[in-house]
């Protein structure tokens, strides 16, 4: 099977154009995305480095269960890099003239490619019916063995000295340390996406997924706290405007503003959790509500004013 294409600018080595053959939900290719990532880099070295002979027509490297098959195409002046079952080579070399003759037809799109690789998306269709029609299809990912794809990729780089890989994991344990002891979610999105560089460098598989995933897991929970801070947000409005109305003809101060503070208090509570400043001011205006006797009634209508204008934009409250 044929997981991916990838067509590199040979005189630049710039990635234009690249095309997967594999059944990946979104979901999973956001958790992977730094696997997938790691893929990419090390074709664009492959293809910018000095180890592929330029005088061969095609190279392939072995990555365990898997192959790497990169073709100069001179007239187009293309490299064209596959990532496929190692299993299928016979059958992927047969069909790799064919896939030669048809990205020569568009000879002129490349010789002329002024760097939008929207344009090279006409190439989708014709790709995908030359694969389907010449190589079997498996329901397979490279995501069925992350760690055994990682480590055969980093087989192929230079080994770090002994004082460089102490560096880097006592640089990498103390982001650890600093993530399991930090409540902000953005703050630890940062750190856990540093942890996985770090842990590319030091061809730690097992810690670059572990993080990948644990950087997904945070997205999603900022997703969460969004949708909370939404919620919240709003049922401050309502008890605001509720308490409002229950004062009748009363005096400002004998409103009952219990369920505003708690509305916002647990407001301020969760955008604590992804914004480092900014938070506190939402905690103080629900302080003053509770402590309303200690306010004049011009201030203390000045605070409800300022409490109903409050946009209803969350990404207000981030920027």
């Amino acid at each position: 099977m044929i997981y991916s294409i990838f067509l590199y600018q040979s005189p630049t080595g710039l990635l234009i154009y690249d095309k997967s053959f594999q059944e990946i939900s979104s979901g999973k290719m956001e958790m992977f995305s730094a696997f997938f990532s790691a893929i990419k880099t090390f074709v664009s070295e492959l293809v910018l480095g000095d180890s592929l002979d330029r005088s061969k027509e095609l190279t392939n490297i072995e990555l365990k269960d898997y192959i790497v098959l990169v073709t100069s195409l001179s007239k187009i002046k293309v490299d064209m890099v596959i990532i496929a079952d190692k299993e299928d080579t016979k059958s992927i070399n047969k069909v790799i003239p064919k896939l030669i003759k048809l990205l020569n037809k568009y000879e002129q799109l490349f010789l002329s490619w002024d760097g939008n690789r929207d344009e090279l998306k006409i190439l989708d269709h014709p790709l995908t019916e030359l694969i389907a029609a010449n190589i079997k299809v498996v329901r397979k990912s490279l995501l069925e063995h992350p760690d055994q794809m990682l480590k055969s990729i980093w087989a192929h780089k230079k080994q770090l000295s002994r004082e460089n890989v102490e560096n880097l994991i006592q640089e990498r344990d103390l982001i650890i340390y600093k993530i399991e002891n930090t409540a902000n979610l953005t703050r630890k999105i940062a750190m856990s996406e540093t942890v996985v560089e770090l842990s590319e460098k030091l061809k730690d598989e097992t810690t670059f997924l572990k993080y990948q995933k644990e950087v997904n897991k945070l997205k999603n929970e900022i997703k969460d706290v969004k949708f909370k801070l939404n919620y919240y947000l709003e049922k401050t409005r309502e008890a605001l405007s509720e308490a409002i109305k229950n004062l009748d003809n009363k005096p400002i101060h004998q409103g009952d503003y219990k369920n505003t503070y708690l509305n916002l208090y647990s407001f301020s509570t969760k955008l604590k959790l992804i914004k480092e400043n900014g938070w506190e001011i939402y905690r103080e205006l629900a302080s003053k509500l509770i402590e309303k006797d200690a306010l004049s009634d011009s201030n203390l209508s000045e605070l409800i004013q300022n409490l109903l204008k409050m946009s209803s934009n969350i990404e207000d409250y981030l920027n």
